[in-house]
């Protein structure tokens, strides 16, 4: 029947790409590496810290002048003024005014600034001297002038730069203005760690701006023939008290209204200094530490071929993760404790989060491998490709696991292990090792020892001859797995695959062979290379469990 009521479909697909993932994939570096992120980024904030404290502080002065309508003068008493204009684009064109090499001179030489010890040429940064010594040209000084060069053959010596001109190129850069918007307000402001000069100096670009304008009509109107005296008092008076306040680096003492513009807002001592931002240099680096961070992170796992979780082995291999066992020498105090507790620690519930672990790891093995119907017993083998991947640990730990349920389990050593005495003190059958040596020696002849109701039989012999001219491929061997069998589980700890081939050797015996991955350390290259040799033996394959994961 067909619905009365619509329903909703309120299934949603998962997309693996886009900026969703992106921000995953991004979150989830950050917190396997957060100890290194965070390291980096509190050294970028300290370097950033340090850079703030040692810059020298700087201050600045702000004059504003606000431009009025031009006003042409009357020549003579009869004459009226013509209307006042103002063209929209003046205010640019002021602009370049006040930027002119000629005013910014006249402020320059006023105030006496050539010999400020401010404006002079510095020696020029270790980093600068290091690109010169590398590509061979002069280097600059930090105020960006090069020094007098060297004459070398088929060159000219090149010109050397007056200090004048060097101080007064310093002077201009320190130096800024620019428009308050749409608006016919100019400010002019000056930068420098002497906290008196900034507003000498951007009061006395202001009146030299004004003087410049004032002057031009001075000597406007004294060419006129008819002007009147008194016209010519006025413009003189306006001159003269212009050309006073440049020299001072102060305001005009008397009003400028034939100059076109007044000034709206003097420029005032800075009551502090208004660099460096350390607030936002510190900002800055802690943001400049997260990206390099992240960036070095992204480019490190461009190249990391190391598998850390089952998710990644699944991805890169297309084994079956049978379980993540985490780390279990990662707590406090844990690394320190015998083998023989490490070995008991899926049991004894110290660790939950190993021994759940575990647990799923012998539940996995039940469905991927499960015993026949007539409960047969199975040979499990579990191998590495290099040391140190913690085979020991996890067939102990599931040896014990299974003992507990009732089940008789033994485990073929192939790496070190705890003993509850010395090999030597053995009776000679006590490897597989040393029965192939002895052998007429039938399994059943061969000692197991106990270990706290886990029978093990070592691979390798102490005799290291034997252990060198033992052939592993021998039929005897596989009677000896078969009689450990037919008495219950059997779990194989093969020696690393890096070092020999012993363990394809006995892996070709096992009902199922389990490959130990060492989360961080084993890369997929050395996965696929042992996975790829143990196929040219016909082993059955059925996983692959991450050990030490979370590392």
């Amino acid at each position: 029947m067909p619905r009365i009521w619509p329903v909703e479909d309120r299934s949603v697909e998962r997309a693996d790409e886009g900026p969703a993932a992106l921000l995953r994939a991004m979150a989830a570096i950050a917190y396997r590496h957060r100890g290194k992120l965070l390291i980096w980024t509190l050294l970028c904030v300290a370097a950033a810290a340090i850079y703030a404290r040692s810059r020298e502080p700087v201050y600045t002065a702000t004059a504003s002048v606000l431009l009025e309508p031009r006003r042409q003068a009357a020549t003579s008493a009869r004459e009226v003024a013509a209307p006042a204009t103002l063209d929209l684009s003046r205010a640019d064109s002021e602009i370049q005014v006040i930027r002119s090499e000629r005013l910014l001179a006249t402020v320059f030489d006023s105030l006496g600034l050539a010999s400020h010890p401010e404006l002079q040429p510095r020696p020029p940064s270790l980093l600068r001297q290091l690109i010169s010594s590398v590509t061979g040209k002069p280097s600059e000084t930090k105020d960006g002038a090069q020094p007098a060069a060297r004459s070398t053959a088929g060159t000219g010596a090149a010109p050397r730069i007056e200090p004048r001109q060097m101080a007064f190129a310093n002077f201009a850069s320190r130096i800024t203005t620019r428009r308050v918007g749409q608006s016919y307000v100019i400010e002019i402001s000056y930068v420098s760690s002497d906290p008196e000069l900034p507003a000498r100096v951007a009061n006395a670009a202001a009146s030299a701006y004004l003087l410049q304008s004032v002057g031009a009509k001075a000597d406007a109107a004294a060419s006129g023939a008819e002007f009147l005296q008194g016209r010519l008092d006025a413009l003189s008076a306006q001159v003269k008290a212009a050309t006073d306040a440049v020299r001072e680096g102060s305001l005009p003492n008397l009003p400028t209204p034939d100059a076109d513009a007044r000034i709206i807002g003097a420029a005032l001592a800075p009551l502090g200094p208004s660099g460096p931002g350390s607030t936002l240099i510190v900002i800055f680096g802690a943001v400049l530490g997260l990206m390099t961070g992240f960036f070095a992170l992204a480019v490190a796992g461009l190249f990391d071929r190391r598998i850390r979780t089952g998710e990644a082995l699944q991805r890169e291999t297309g084994l079956l993760c049978l379980a993540s066992v985490p780390d279990a020498a990662h707590w406090s105090g844990r690394a320190r404790r015998a083998a023989p507790e490490m070995e008991r620690l899926a049991v004894t519930g110290e660790d939950r989060g190993f021994g759940a672990a575990i647990s799923d790891l012998r539940t996995a093995i039940e469905i991927a491998a499960p015993a026949d119907a007539e409960g047969g017993h199975r040979i499990i083998a579990f191998c590495s490709a290099k040391p140190g991947a913690g085979n020991t640990l996890l067939t102990m730990n599931l040896a014990h696991l299974i003992n507990q349920s009732g089940r008789h389990v033994t485990v073929i050593n192939g790496e070190s292990i705890w003993y509850p005495q010395d090999l030597n003190g053995l009776p000679g059958t006590a490897s597989i090792v040393d029965a192939l040596a002895a052998r007429s020696t039938p399994p059943e002849k061969i000692v197991f020892f106990d270990l706290d109701g886990i029978a093990v039989l070592p691979i390798h012999s102490a005799n290291a001859q034997r252990n060198r001219v033992a052939d592993l491929c021998s039929p005897a061997v596989a009677q000896i797995l078969a009689y450990a069998a037919s008495k219950g589980d059997v779990l194989l700890d093969l020696p690393s695959f890096s070092g020999s081939a012993e363990g394809l050797a006995l892996a070709k015996h096992a009902d199922a062979v389990i490959l130990t991955v060492a989360a961080g350390r084993n890369s997929v290259e050395e996965i696929d290379a042992l996975a790829r040799s143990l196929a040219r033996v016909d082993a059955n394959v059925i996983g692959a469990v991450v050990n030490r994961a979370g590392r």
